[in-house]
């Protein structure tokens, strides 16, 4: 009786925690750089469906704003279940609903078969013989693109015997009558096909998290798949990022708000090389005696600067100023990399995200941005970069995405000479960083 009793118990205990732990992490949210980005795959009956719902319902009842991406699948207009064509469907219309979405005001997207389940039914069909190996790696390579990969930040497959599943099938019909899929040889295949992916490309994907859901209650499997979710989402949220003592940096010279004489940028990076840390996030902006460590970059083109115009319900239009001529990035935690390139990555990666463009700019040291008589300035040193966009077709790109992102960090901008800039001073509202670099004239 007391066994009977416990389980229950035990569950309830760890809903609450998983409760309280989402109220916490939903506080880290302001922190995040787009959408975070959950897939669900697995085996037919392995209660994917009923854990997508389950998460999806969770999140929403703790105020997270939840994007489902449904199952293809059901709606796909090609009857050939299992072959080639359904598969690239299914994968190619749910990518595209999630290049769709990636830059919206959602918290969270959950996909419901993705690239990840794709790649599964792949190799279920290079298996069977029904493509050939350059029809395999041609779709493999396409699924495995790092400009939609890299926007995966958990996998979670789930898997079930075939005779498990067959089990759950025939419990919830009348007839027993198999199924194209619903086969016992089938699903065999397929079960094993899950495994094959797992070794195979959980390697290219940042977390794949494997659940097998056989003898398992349903609200006992719900709990511990978001529970492995938090923790993923909190170290999107969270992660460690590059901070110095303050002591340290109160020894650069930065009386006019910076510095950007020759080696000045050289002098800062020794300071960031010999005194810095990683800490999380959340703890950097509660310590006052840390400087976060920003990479900054300030575009141009043909003399002139690219100007953000923030939108009034941004709240930094009200911290910081209206407008500004620079983007950059907190600096993460990356083992094995020098602070050199890791500050100039940190940038490159910033610009890459927000322009979805897959290369390399070419960056020039300015110097830094730090001042300490302003109380929001001075609780981040800006590493600044400028940043040269050679390409027109870039630029135009630029002007038209104008690094809008519906998060409530928009901006519009328009590249502008720096002569005008300085005629227009007065009425730019710039904040504290783009004034220093207009004063310094160190951007040509």
């Amino acid at each position: 009786m007391s066994d009977t009793t416990e389980e229950p118990e035990k569950i309830e205990q760890e809903v609450a925690e998983l409760e309280s732990r989402a109220d916490a992490l939903r506080d880290l949210l302001k922190y995040a750089p787009r959408p975070f980005v959950i897939e669900f795959a697995g085996t037919p009956k392995s209660g994917k469906s009923t854990s997508v719902e389950s998460v999806r319902h969770f999140l929403n009842r703790h105020d997270f704003r939840v994007y489902l991406l449904s199952e293809r699948a059901a709606v796909c207009p090609i009857p050939m279940k299992g072959h080639l064509f359904f598969n690239t469907w299914c994968a190619s219309s749910m990518l595209a609903e999630l290049l769709a979405n990636i830059d919206t005001d959602s918290d969270i997207i959950v996909v419901d078969r993705g690239l990840f389940d794709a790649l599964v039914w792949l190799r279920m069909q290079e298996n069977r013989g029904e493509l050939t190996g350059y029809e395999a790696r041609t779709f493999e390579t396409f699924l495995l693109l790092d400009r939609w990969r890299s926007l995966i930040d958990l996998v979670v497959v789930m898997n079930v015997s075939a005779d498990d599943a067959l089990a759950r099938e025939n419990a919830q019909r009348i007839t027993r009558k198999t199924g194209s899929i619903m086969t016992g040889d089938v699903l065999a295949t397929l079960s094993r096909s899950v495994n094959d992916a797992v070794t195979e490309y959980g390697k290219n994907f940042k977390r794949v998290l494997v659940h097998n859901t056989g003898g398992e209650d349903v609200r006992e499997s719900g709990v511990k798949i978001t529970n492995e979710i938090l923790d993923c989402l909190e170290q999107f949220l969270n992660p460690k990022i590059l901070v110095v003592p303050r002591e340290y940096i109160e020894r650069l010279d930065s009386t006019a708000g910076g510095n950007f004489a020759p080696g000045s940028f050289e002098k800062a990076l020794t300071c960031v090389k010999e005194n810095g840390v990683f800490v999380q996030r959340d703890e950097a902006e509660h310590r006052d005696d840390l400087v976060q460590i920003v990479s900054a970059g300030v575009l141009v083109r043909d003399n002139r600067v690219f100007l953000f115009q923030r939108r009034e319900a941004d709240p930094k239009y009200r911290l910081y100023g209206k407008t500004t001529v620079w983007q950059g990035a907190h600096v993460q935690k990356e083992t094995g990399k020098d602070f050199s390139d890791l500050l100039r990555e940190t940038l490159q990666t910033r610009l890459s995200r927000n322009l979805f463009l897959s290369r390399v700019f070419q960056t020039n040291e300015l110097g830094y941005c730090w001042d300490a008589k302003d109380p929001i300035s001075s609780r981040h040193l800006g590493m600044m970069y400028s940043v040269t966009i050679d390409n027109p077709h870039t630029a135009a790109d630029l002007r038209k995405k104008a690094f809008k992102r519906k998060r409530g960090h928009s901006l519009v901008g328009e590249f502008v000479p720096w002569e005008e800039l300085k005629k227009r001073g007065d009425d730019l509202n710039l904040e504290p960083w783009s004034q220093t670099l207009l004063d310094s004239q160190s951007v040509k």
